[in-house]
């Protein structure tokens, strides 16, 4: 029961933060068109926040996402050693595909951040932003389609904790 708990745990932080970084890159994506800074747009109120705000949202909810995904990265290492050795690559292509894609999101948009902290070129990075930009909706496309196929999982765990005696 501890191992359903904690799985189901972390698993709701990663659909919680994915949505919302997700959501906010999306919103970010298209009320403020990333990459245009002019102050006409970063000015503009999109559900109550202005783009500085829906950006902290997203960066926020970027690094904890990040980080869980780390974890559970860690946590299924036996699985990702098992389809290596094993070759099981084709059967498993999507979660592959899924995991590489998430790091390359991920970097492309850590990178940025560096960028902008030595007082780099706008214009790298501008560019790494765009790349983020691009691959991101492809992730999201994924992160979807994956958190799909498991809804009989979480359902599963959620029926085993709602019949768990209270102690």
């Amino acid at each position: 029961m501890k191992n359903t708990t904690f799985a189901l745990t972390i698993n709701l932080a990663l659909l919680i933060s994915g949505a919302l970084a997700i959501f906010s890159g999306l919103l970010l994506q298209l009320a403020f068109h990333i990459g245009s800074h002019a102050d006409f747009l970063i000015d503009k109120i999109v559900m109550g926040a202005s783009y500085h705000a829906w950006s902290t949202i997203h960066k926020g909810s970027s690094v904890l996402l990040s980080l869980v995904m780390i974890f559970h990265f860690y946590l299924h290492w036996p699985w990702y050693r098992t389809v290596v050795k094993k070759r099981l690559f084709s059967r498993n292509r999507q979660v592959l595909t899924l995991t590489v894609l998430f790091s390359v999101v991920a970097v492309t948009g850590f990178v940025p951040w560096i960028v902008k902290w030595q007082h780099g070129s706008p214009l790298i990075r501008h560019a790494w932003v765009e790349v983020h930009d691009k691959l991101a909706i492809v992730l999201a496309i994924y992160i979807i389609l994956h958190a799909v196929k498991r809804l009989k999982w979480f359902n599963t765990a959620m029926g085993k904790l709602k019949t768990k005696p209270v102690s």
